[in-house]
């Protein structure tokens, strides 16, 4: 028997070693026993090792592939895609134990890996340096500067694995090594359809934007990522295109005059391209792609068409091309998602928008609305040069002298240091010139009269303390919508009428697909400047994107995550002070009085107002009590407020002015202000 080989009771008790606290095993995560998207800790040995590459943002990418007990006689085992600076990747090889704390689960071509995020933790031992069981690994850990370090009883699983896991499938330092620089030279074959050439071999990105085509033994489908290629058919807007009505049909087989009857639904001018799919990709297609999807196809042949004038793709079978090539991708999160992904998104939008555009232009020429429609003819003087000088000069003798004024109104407000606000260089704006209607002086039939108008787009700084909020609860701060496509793109925010339907209660249950938390709350802001007498207020919304940076946070179900919760309310407690005690004081006293008066109580000898203006006026002065003797201790604090106007349904057509059956209404919105930690 060899010595260096553990005996069939040391096997036996390595099979029962439990893994330390907290961990899942890599074939848990394989066997899809751990959720997508849930975040775990994981340990194994290193099998491969692709090195960093730049991606499009500031980051680098790299692959380590790591497998454990659980799969130690497998081929196969976990990817785990680290993005981090290229000075801050780790370095492993062959053998070495990696420990990682907090990556996610995600599913990437279909297949299974883990993927980093900013509270990863990536550990590494050095293999051949771990001691036999029962000494501890921590002599073989290589400093990273991570802040959390394993515990003596990761230390000590880290040095039994390491001697008690089958390392075939661990390559020799040679081997590994060549691996290690081929990894480096692969050569990147993606290119958008803009520059797909005749005779080339590419990688794309593209939206299927119809059907895939059952055609016996093949399947056509067609394809965009919404560039322009000269190569490609050319379909207009009324649906007529270079292909004579044989759209999906190559051979002519079906009626040439029913088919060329079908309008093309799909991206108009030479965006798209054709795909032929032979087997086995076109089972995968007919049964797995459907319209709208988003698919990376990979070694995709680009040729000329039968007709000799347009490019197609093709994607052969049998030999090499017998490995699947097309691979669906998900939208399920915007860390995970493809950066050539968003951008193919972001072309579509544009599209979109532009579709919509020439669209209603066309219609409008249609019926005849643009006839008679005059030039506008440009023939305004310009404005001479000294006079532009004189009045910038006047601007800037102005603007230093509200400058100093804002300095001095600061110093006397103190104002709250942790709030922080854009366009210092704005000068303030008083809370009352701001809610002041807008006038706007014209003539009409030769008669000079004053109009108020609905709204003004502009945009204000100025100071301000909060005294009152929206919905009641924190825990309605953040709502949920129906997800999108779009929703990878990280400058994307959601339209006002796609939420999480408000009108049907039961929507919230029924609903089981994915779910977009977004902020959505509003705060009543009130004039700081304690000189005057009747204090000014507004109510002022703050959507998903200024919340985002007012809080640091991102939006999620409040209710099913109390840390996140507390969180936010650690946040606003530096915005607002112990407004919500103070509020949270107020209504349990109203219920307590309508207890009394229901039960037919006498009321307290000391009465107390019920109004909820007692409560906010305790607010005008910092460290003031209210009736309740609570006292209020906001401060107030700068911040950037704008003015915009939004179209609300209207029957009274005297008040219409926004159209019929709809009117403008005046709303104020915070943007630009940060609660610093």
């Amino acid at each position: 028997m060899d010595p260096y080989q553990p005996s069939n009771s040391a096997r036996f008790a390595s099979r029962k070693r439990e893994l330390p606290s907290g961990y899942a095993s890599i074939g848990d995560v394989l066997a899809g026993t751990v959720p997508l998207g849930r975040l775990v800790n994981i340990m194994g040995l290193v099998k491969d090792y692709q090195v960093p590459i730049r991606t499009n943002g500031s980051d680098y990418k790299c692959t380590i592939t790591i497998y454990d007990k659980s799969i130690e006689y497998d081929v196969a085992g976990l990817p785990i895609s680290i993005f981090r600076p290229k000075d801050a990747m780790p370095e492993p090889t062959a053998g070495d134990v990696l420990v990682i704390n907090s990556a996610k689960v995600q599913s990437y071509r279909e297949s299974i890996s883990l993927i980093t995020n900013r509270s990863t933790l990536i550990h590494i031992y050095t293999g051949s340096d771990i001691p036999r069981p029962p000494l501890s690994a921590e002599g073989a850990l290589r400093p990273l500067g991570s802040a959390r370090k394993p515990s003596q009883e990761e230390h000590e699983y880290v040095s039994w694995l390491y001697h008690h896991i089958n390392k075939e499938s661990v390559p020799d330092v040679a081997t590994f090594q060549k691996q290690v620089d081929q990894s480096g030279h692969k050569k990147d074959k993606y290119c958008k359809l803009e520059d797909v050439v005749d005779r080339k071999f590419c990688d794309v990105i593209v939206n299927v934007v119809k059907a895939p085509f059952d055609d016996m033994e093949k399947t056509t489908l067609w394809v965009s990522d919404y560039t322009e290629n000269d190569s490609f058919h050319k379909f207009s807007w009324d649906g007529a295109n270079q292909l004579g009505g044989r759209d999906g049909d190559s051979y002519g087989y079906l009626d040439t005059d029913i088919h060329a009857a079908t309008k093309w639904a799909c991206p108009f001018g030479r965006r798209s391209m054709q795909i032929t799919c032979f087997e086995p990709h076109a089972s995968y297609v007919n049964s797995e792609v459907h319209i709208d999807q988003w698919v990376h196809i990979r070694n995709l042949r680009i040729k000329t068409g039968r007709n000799g004038l347009n490019l197609e793709g093709v994607l052969h079978g049998g030999g090499d091309f017998s490995r699947r090539q097309v691979y669906i991708l998900g939208l399920d999160a915007k860390e995970e998602c493809d950066p050539r992904l968003k951008e193919a998104i972001r072309r579509k939008k544009e599209y979109e928008k532009l579709k919509k555009k020439q669209m209603k232009s066309l219609t409008a020429n249609d019926t005849g609305e643009n006839t008679g429609t005059k030039r506008k003819v440009d023939n305004s003087e310009e404005e001479k040069p000294n006079s532009k000088a004189r009045r910038k000069e006047k601007r800037e003798v102005a603007r230093g002298k509200v400058e100093e004024q804002d300095r001095q109104t600061e110093e006397r407000l103190g104002l709250n240091k942790l709030i922080k606000c854009e366009s210092q260089e704005q000068p303030l704006t008083p809370l009352p010139f701001i809610i002041e209607p807008v006038s706007w002086k014209t003539t009409v039939e030769g008669k000079k009269v004053t109009l108020t108008l609905p709204f003004a787009c502009a945009k204000y700084r100025t100071n301000v303390r909060v005294v009152d909020f929206r919905p009641r609860k924190l825990e309605n701060f953040a709502t949920w919508r129906k997800s999108t496509e779009s929703d990878v793109l990280s400058d994307y925010s959601s339209d006002s009428d796609s939420g999480s339907e408000d009108e049907d209660p039961g929507f919230a249950i029924r609903y089981t697909g994915k779910k977009m938390w977004e902020w959505r709350f509003a705060l009543q802001l009130e004039d700081a400047d304690p000189k005057s007498k009747e204090k000014s207020r507004l109510w002022a919304v703050v959507d998903n994107v200024e919340a985002q940076q007012l809080t640091g946070m991102d939006a999620c179900d409040l209710r099913a995550d109390p840390d996140a919760l507390n969180g936010l309310r650690e946040q606003l407690f530096k915005l607002w002070g112990n407004l919500e005690e103070a509020k949270l004081q107020e209504q349990q006293r109203q219920i307590t009085n309508l207890r009394r008066v229901a039960a037919k109580q006498p009321p307290p000898s000391s009465p107390v107002h019920t109004d909820i203006e007692h409560l906010q006026r305790g607010t005008s002065g910092a460290g003031s009590e209210n009736q309740n003797g609570t006292e209020l201790s906001n401060k107030p604090f700068a911040c950037c407020i704008r003015q915009y106007g939004v179209r609300v349904r209207e029957p009274n057509s005297l008040r219409a002015d926004a159209g019929e059956g709809h009117r403008w209404e005046r709303i104020f919105g915070l943007f630009g202000t940060k609660i610093c930690l």
